[in-house]
């Protein structure tokens, strides 16, 4: 058995973005390694303190080698995973075709399942299968999956990220007992996100874009012992939003 040494580890997979980026360096400045695993290197992540694994994300046992290689490297399971999704392009649903729908479906609610299975794997590994100390997942998805927007069709990408909502409560409840925190973290409006209709900015009640940093501070708080007793909540961080 491995013996559990020095600070504790996050991965992240999913789409690189402003968020990802403030929470590595957010992640590092208060001590944690930090890995992201993805199809491609990216620079940006890796001066923010990264080290970056080029994996395809929806492969199960690509991804599962990469854990165990960091497990390996760092002398301990990770500690909390991030699985973040990306902002899909919009297109109307009466023009988007069926092999569109599988590949968004793919990328984002079947990369997210299949990461968080292998994190969950690799933390219990070790343990034979006993309960881990605490560990993490978060969703990192957009709070404006949730509902639909006049003007910006997405029907593809909201299913996509209302399932990843739904599958992280049922994985909430599958792996409480085993010591294994699941829970979502929907985004609002983020500047530098891309994501900038009219519409949503109308509708967001403490009347501004929210910044990187905002949102990574309360994901970083979902994988911190913070919210050690907080599983299964989906967590929107998007100005009021949701309220309206």
């Amino acid at each position: 058995m491995i013996e559990c040494q020095g600070a504790p580890g996050l991965v992240i997979a999913g789409d690189a973005g402003p968020v990802v980026g403030a929470l590595i360096r957010l992640a590092v400045a208060r001590g944690w390694r930090v890995a992201c695993v993805g199809r491609h290197s990216d620079p940006e992540l890796e001066r923010a303190g990264a080290e970056c694994i080029q994996v395809d994300s929806t492969e199960s046992e690509a991804i599962e080698s990469a854990l165990s290689r960091l497990t390996s490297s760092w002398r301990q399971p990770p500690a909390a995973l991030v699985y973040a999704g990306g902002i899909e392009a919009p297109l109307a649903a009466v023009t988007e075709s069926v092999t569109r729908w599988d590949r968004v479906q793919d990328r984002q609610l079947g990369a997210a399942f299949v990461f968080a299975q292998a994190g969950a794997r690799e933390m219990l590994r070790l343990r034979g299968g006993a309960p881990v100390d605490d560990g993490s997942i978060v969703f990192l998805g957009e709070a404006s999956a949730a509902r639909g927007i006049p003007g910006y069709p997405r029907a593809s990408s909201g299913a996509a990220v209302t399932g990843m909502t739904g599958m992280m409560r049922q994985l909430a409840v599958e792996w409480g007992p085993y010591g294994i925190r699941v829970n979502m973290l929907q985004a609002g409006l983020i500047a530098g996100g891309g994501l900038q209709p009219e519409e949503l900015s109308r509708r967001i009640p403490l009347g501004r874009e929210g910044s990187p940093e905002e949102v990574a501070e309360a994901c970083y708080y979902l994988i911190s012992r913070a919210s050690s007793y907080v599983t299964g909540v989906a967590l929107a961080v998007d100005g009021g939003f949701l309220a309206t």
